[in-house]
C-alpha cells in the first residue's frame, strides 16, 4: 500500500505569529493496486477542484480504472455543502481478471449395467454387460473445451492474466468425428466405446486387460475379441469375430463366428462345448468338447477330449500326442505319437462331415414325414375325384372350394418335397470326403489307437513307428508307407 499523500488548501491568514489552520484536508489510500480511496477532512471550500484529485492520483502513478464521474461528485459536495467535509469516496478501480470456464465431457452412450440380485438374495456376477457396444454415426460424447478468460489490469495499468482454465478431462480418439456446429461426436465405426481416462473413442476390438469372468462378466462381441488373460470356467462368451486369448480358455460356453488363438491351452473339463466356424491354434487340448469348421493347429496334445474339425487336424511339437481321445476329422490328420503308451483307447473317425452327416440324418426323416403326408394326401384327393364323379357335373359349390384347398395344400407339400429332395442329395455327396486323404504319424502309432474309415476300422494292438496311412474314397483300408523326416 503506498503512502497517503496530503495537501492542505483554502488557508486562512493567521493571527500575528500564530499558527495557520488548514482547512480541509485529503489523503489517497491504495489497496491492493486495485482500489484507491480519497478521503477529505475539513470545511467545505467553493473553490475546490477536481486538479486537486487528479494531483494525487498522478503522485500514486495511478493511470487507470480512474471514475470521473465519482471524482465530480466529491467536488459538488466539498463545494455546496454547508457542514464540515467527513467524507470517503472510491476515485479509482483497477479491474480483476476474468476466469475462464474449464473444459468438460459428457458420455452419450449408456452406462454398463450393474449387477442384478436374482430371487434368491445372490448377485448375478455373470450376467451384466459391462462393454458397450456403438454403431457407426451414433453420438457418443460430448466434449466441450476451455473458454480462455479476460485480462485484466490494475491501478498503474499493469495486465493481469487470469488463471489458465483446464482443459477438458478427455480427448477425442482417432475414430470419432465432431458433429459439424456442435461439441458432439459420431462412432466413425461399428465398435466398444473405450474411456482410458484420458481418451475417448471407438475401438473395432474388443480387449479385456485382465481375465474374463466374474469381473466382466459374459462377453458379447459381433467383432474382434482379445482377452489378454484367461476365460475363467463358467463364463459365456460369445463373439463375432476372431478370439484370441492370452492365457488359458477354461469355459465350456464359447461359440465364435472367426479363428481363436489361444497362446496356452484349452481346458474345459467337458463342462459344455467351445464351438468355431474358424480355425483354432493352441498349445494343447485337454478334458474339452471342440466342435471347429475349420483346421486345428495344435503344438503339443491333444488328451481325453472329443474333438471335431472339417478340415484338417495338424498336432506339431516334437513328441506331440492325441492319446485318450475320440477325433473326427474331415481332412488330413498329422501327428507326433497316436494314442498313448498306457493303451488307452484314442477312435479316430476319417473323412466324415459332422455337421453334414447329422444334417443328412436330420433331412432324410424330414423327406420320409413328407412322403408319408404326400401319400395320405393323394389318397384323399382320390376319394373327392370319387365324389365329383358320382355328382355327374352338378358338384356343389362348398365342395369344390374344398377340393381347391386341398389341392393347393398338395402342391405346396410337393414343393416342400423337391427342396427336401435337393438338401438330402446335396449333404449325401458332402457328408463324407470325396477325395484321398492322409493319417500320418510321424513317431510312434501305441496300442489302442483305432482309425475308422467309410466302416473300415484299422485297429493297432502293437507298436508302428513313423508311418503314413492313406485313405481313398475307392477302397476303405488305407494303403501304408513309412514316414521319412525331412
Amino acid at each position: 500500500m503506498r503512502n497517503p499523500v496530503e495537501f492542505g488548501g483554502g488557508l486562512e491568514t493567521p493571527a500575528e505569529n500564530g499558527p495557520r489552520r488548514e482547512e480541509l484536508r485529503a489523503e489517497l489510500n491504495v489497496q491492493n493496486d486495485m482500489l484507491a480511496t480519497l478521503r477529505l477532512r475539513g470545511q467545505p471550500d467553493p473553490s475546490f477542484s477536481d486538479t486537486r484529485i487528479y494531483q494525487l492520483l498522478n503522485e500514486h502513478n495511478i493511470k487507470a480504472g480512474v471514475d470521473q464521474t465519482a471524482i465530480q461528485k466529491v467536488v459538488n459536495q466539498v463545494r455546496s455543502s454547508i457542514e464540515p467535509i467527513h467524507l470517503e469516496e472510491v476515485v479509482a478501480r483497477g479491474k480483476p481478471p476474468v476466469a475462464g470456464i474449464n473444459g468438460t465431457y459428457h458420455r452419450l452412450v449408456r452406462e454398463s449395467d450393474k449387477v442384478n440380485i436374482r430371487e434368491d438374495g445372490k448377485a448375478d456376477f455373470r450376467n451384466i454387460q459391462k462393454f458397450v457396444t456403438v454403431d457407426k454415426g451414433q453420438p457418443v460424447v460430448e466434449i466441450i473445451p476451455e473458454s480462455q478468460g479476460t485480462p485484466g489490469h490494475n491501478l498503474y495499468g499493469e495486465e493481469l492474466k487470469p488463471d489458465p482454465p483446464a482443459p477438458a478431462p478427455r480427448k477425442p480418439g482417432k475414430n470419432i468425428s465432431l458433429m459439424p456446429g456442435s461439441h458432439k461426436y459420431i462412432a466413425r465405426i461399428h465398435g466398444v466405446y473405450v474411456d482410458d481416462g484420458k481418451t475417448i473413442d471407438v475401438s473395432p476390438e474388443l480387449v479385456v486387460e485382465g481375465n474374463a469372468g466374474l469381473e466382466t462378466g459374459n462377453i458379447e462381441y459381433d467383432g474382434n475379441v482379445r482377452i489378454l488373460g484367461n476365460i475363467e470356467r463358467g463364463t459365456q462368451v460369445r463373439v463375432g469375430g476372431n478370439l484370441s486369448v492370452g492365457g488359458t480358455i477354461e469355459s465350456g460356453n464359447l461359440k465364435v463366428a472367426g479363428d481363436i488363438e489361444v497362446q496356452h491351452g484349452i481346458n474345459t473339463a467337458r463342462q459344455g462345448s467351445l464351438q468355431c466356424s474358424g480355425s483354432i491354434r493352441s498349445t494343447y487340448i485337454e478334458n474339452s468338447v471342440i466342435i471347429c469348421d475349420g483346421s486345428l493347429y495344435i503344438e503339443k496334445s491333444i488328451l481325453s477330449s472329443y474333438v471335431i474339425s472339417h478340415e484338417n487336424i495338424e498336432v506339431s511339437g516334437q513328441g506331440s500326442a492325441l492319446a485318450g481321445s475320440e477325433i473326427v476329422c474331415y481332412g488330413n490328420l498329422s501327428v507326433g505319437h497316436l494314442g498313448g503308451k498306457a493303451g488307452s483307447v484314442t477312435r479316430v473317425f476319417m473323412g466324415t462331415h459332422y455337421k453334414n452327416t447329422r444334417q443328412w440324418e436330420h433331412s432324410k426323416k424330414e423327406l420320409e414325414t413328407l412322403e408319408e403326408h404326400i401319400n395320405s394326401m393323394t389318397h384323399k384327393l382320390k376319394q373327392y375325384r370319387d365324389k365329383v364323379q358320382r355328382y355327374r357335373g352338378n358338384v356343389p359349390v362348398a365342395l369344390q372350394a374344398e377340393i381347391r384347398q386341398e389341392f393347393r395344400a398338395y402342391k405346396e407339400e410337393l414343393a416342400k418335397q423337391r427342396r427336401a429332395t435337393s438338401i438330402f442329395n446335396y449333404l449325401s455327396h458332402h457328408r463324407s470326403n470325396p477325395h484321398p486323404i492322409t493319417v500320418t504319424v510321424r513317431e510312434m502309432i501305441h496300442p489302442g489307437a483305432e482309425i475308422r474309415y467309410h466302416g473300415h476300422t484299422e485297429k493297432f494292438n502293437q507298436e508302428s513307428s513313423s508311418v503314413i496311412l492313406e485313405f481313398s474314397p475307392e477302397d476303405p483300408k488305407p494303403e501304408m508307407r513309412a514316414f521319412k523326416k525331412a
